[in-house]
């Protein structure tokens, strides 16, 4: 996790630099979330200008958050101007050197997804694509915007996961991949490696647990680990994760001396915050409420 925001500040102080050279004053906020192999960029309120980049370091997708916006693109050669509507999205490959032009404030998101994002034997080549729309896209892109705003909130497996989804998409509807590198798993975890799994999870809920790490235990690439742990559990990892961790919460709030935070930390919340809203959605009441009313049934 420390990786992931240390990458997180770099690629963030990156941006600022490069918009500081190419003469463009900074956005009203920059957030930047990073989980392995995929960067995800969310910005707001930036002022029109220009920008020459470098090879870029993944496939990216930009997704258009204004309600629209006028814009330049060039890139190997050839040059596209358009209005981009809101939600309309655009698609550059690994490696590709482009310009990009806009005239009005500018509110978008990106997300920088890197050729073995999903593993080696399903790296990720996308086709280029200056404007499209895709509503299954899009629907992902919202909820990962969503979780990015609330900053300390944010729950990075949630964010591991719809970023995972996200670039499994991109495998299968825009990349130059094979037709078996495209292939979803049929059938799910084997008992040993669900077990495994399983046992993995149990014993490690103070901490960031990532997919990658799961899919690595289990002998499987992050694109099939997903699935197969969905079609064997009826959840996502994710999902599966916050159910236990939400259950150990309630186990512990028992004892009317517990301290709140404290069970969140233990429990692998990120913050007190992320543990009330989380612990909330989940059982329908905060942590302190439920501890109020474990003790007035004793």
């Amino acid at each position: 996790m420390k990786q992931d925001i240390d990458l997180e500040s770099a690629y963030r102080e990156q941006w600022l630099a490069l918009l500081d050279r190419n003469g463009v004053r900074r956005p009203a906020a920059l957030q930047v979330i990073a989980v392995p192999g995929i960067v995800a960029q969310l910005t707001k309120g930036e002022p029109s200008g220009s920008l020459d980049l470098d090879e870029s370091p993944g496939n990216v997708l930009m997704v258009n958050l204004s309600p629209v916006q006028a814009l330049q693109q060039v890139r190997n050669q050839r040059s596209f101007v358009s209005d981009l509507l809101h939600w309309d999205m655009t698609l550059m490959p690994m490696g590709t050197r482009s310009k990009w032009s806009w005239n009005s404030t500018c509110d978008r998101f990106d997300l920088v997804v890197s050729e073995d994002a999903l593993g080696e034997e399903h790296r990720i080549d996308t086709v280029d694509r200056f404007l499209f729309r895709d509503r299954e896209l899009g629907n992902i892109c919202r909820k990962l915007c969503r979780e990015i705003s609330l900053r300390g909130s944010a729950d990075r497996l949630y964010i591991e996961t719809l970023a995972i989804d996200m670039a499994s998409m991109l495998l299968r509807g825009y990349s130059t991949a094979s037709a078996r590198a495209k292939d979803l798993p049929r059938g799910g975890l084997t008992h040993n490696n669900a077990r495994r799994v399983i046992e993995y999870v149990e014993a490690n809920f103070g901490r960031a647990v990532t997919v990658r790490e799961l899919a690595y235990l289990a002998g499987l690439s992050t694109h099939h680990f997903v699935r197969m742990f969905q079609k064997s559990l009826g959840l996502t990892p994710y999902q599966y994760l916050l159910a236990r961790r939400v259950e150990r919460a309630k186990e512990l709030l028992q004892d009317q001396t517990a301290n709140l935070a404290q069970v969140g930390l233990s429990t692998g919340f990120c913050s007190q915050s992320h543990f009330t809203s989380a612990f909330h959605r989940a059982v329908g009441v905060t942590p302190a409420a439920f501890q109020r009313l474990v003790a007035k049934t004793i």
